[in-house]
């Protein structure tokens, strides 16, 4: 039978997931009365994880009330499309890098559903940390600095200090916008200073994009066209969008 905390992680992982969780559903899921869930969302409501609601429990409006919670709220079947795209790169053994934001979030998810063998994550993402702290298979490094609490990333000459000894074999980038002529942009320029730094140390450099970030353009800009190997997407954009992007040197996979 599993014990409490495996049930809490479970729990915790299906808030994150889903934003809201049912005691019934979390019953049959984990093969567990009904009253001893209702206790650990108790529990877990009194560290201040969840909210406990009629039947279940969601996640607390200081979390899910953030802009990155709101966020995660949104195209999460395309996110979840990207990520699966995306973690069909990784190989056993490599050295990765997840930038912040949240579809490099629901990357960290579907790392934790396969079964690589040695593999290390590097983060500036408190998300990405929670989420894969407990993955016995996966060696986590957290690149600390200043937090950005409204997001969950840390930035700063702390974190670009840290960046300096560290090399990965590919990096998952997040995005504000793709343009064919601004490139890649984002909306803060301490992360993007992380970015721009840690897309030096990566041998693969990848961005994650959803098809609404196809044609807006955010304050800053992180990279050209042509600095970038992969942007992986969904198919949501329209035909104009996939050629003027690929007349500029990118490269699409969907």
């Amino acid at each position: 039978m599993m014990d409490a905390d495996s049930r809490r992680k479970n729990i915790v992982d299906e808030l994150k997931q889903h934003g809201t969780v049912r005691i019934s559903q979390l019953s049959d899921k984990l093969n567990t009365t009904r009253e001893t869930i209702r206790k650990d969302i108790y529990s877990l409501e009194s560290e201040g994880a969840l909210k406990v609601i009629r039947g279940g429990a969601t996640l607390p409006s200081t979390v899910f009330e953030t802009k990155y919670g709101q966020r995660q709220s949104l195209l999460v079947e395309e996110k979840k499309k990207i990520a699966k795209t995306a973690v069909d790169l990784v190989e056993d053994g490599m050295s990765i890098f997840l930038d912040y934001g949240t579809t490099s979030f629901a990357v960290a998810e579907e790392l934790k559903r396969r079964n690589f063998l040695g593999i290390t994550v590097v983060t500036t993402s408190i998300h990405v940390i929670d989420t894969l702290q407990y993955e016995d298979n996966i060696e986590l490094i957290a690149l600390g600095g200043t937090l950005r609490k409204s997001e969950g990333s840390f930035s700063g000459p702390i974190t670009l200090n840290a960046i300096n000894g560290i090399f990965c074999n590919i990096g998952f980038f997040g995005s504000g916008g793709v343009d064919g002529d601004a490139g890649i942009t984002n909306h803060y320029q301490n992360e993007i200073e992380v970015s721009k730094k840690m897309m030096e140390h990566c041998k693969v450099k990848t961005v994650l994009a959803d098809h609404t970030k196809f044609g807006e353009v955010a304050l800053y800009r992180t990279a050209g066209l042509d600095e970038i190997d992969k942007i992986i997407t969904d198919t949501g954009f329209s035909d104009s969008q996939r050629r003027q992007l690929e007349a500029s040197g990118a490269s699409l996979k969907y």
